[in-house]
């Protein structure tokens, strides 16, 4: 005999809370993580370092005086290269970050509609487990005569 609770009965709320709990904890140390990180590189054999964030964009740029010597061409790209190389650094450390914390999403993480599609996806799965379970609530609403 099916149960009146219907396939609403299987479901370990608690563990489900406990789950949901664990992941919110989780995501938001990530976020904290993510925004705390720093991409860095460098160019022209050191005399050029740039770093970057989530927030700032390029939050440092530091040229030493030998870096003089290059033309301003040659000086406008290597600035160029290391703002572009700090930004992929910072990429690949959220990146990480995310996937580590994730369970293994980091390669999609790395290409942000892959990551919103992910994303789009969990919260299509929730909307359809909420959907089953408030279809569930109201029919046992229903047999109880409410």
């Amino acid at each position: 005999m099916e149960s009146p609770l219907g396939s609403f009965a299987n479901i370990d709320v608690e563990a489900f809370l406990r789950d949901s709990r664990q992941r919110a904890t989780e995501f938001a140390a990530a976020q904290k993580e993510a925004a705390a990180a720093v991409g860095r590189a460098t160019a022209a054999n050191g005399h050029i370092v740039v770093e970057c964030t989530a927030q700032g964009g390029v939050t440092r740029l530091e040229i030493d005086p030998r870096a003089k010597r290059m033309s301003v061409g040659e000086m406008s790209e290597a600035i160029l290269a290391a703002i572009h190389d700090a930004d992929a650094d910072l990429q690949r450390q959220v990146s990480t970050i995310v996937g580590d914390s994730f369970g293994g999403m980091g390669p999609a993480m790395a290409d942000p509609d892959t990551a919103l599609a992910k994303v789009a996806e969990a919260q299509q799965a929730f909307d359809r487990m909420m959907s089953d379970a408030m279809g569930e609530l109201d029919k046992m609403r229903r047999k109880l005569g409410y």
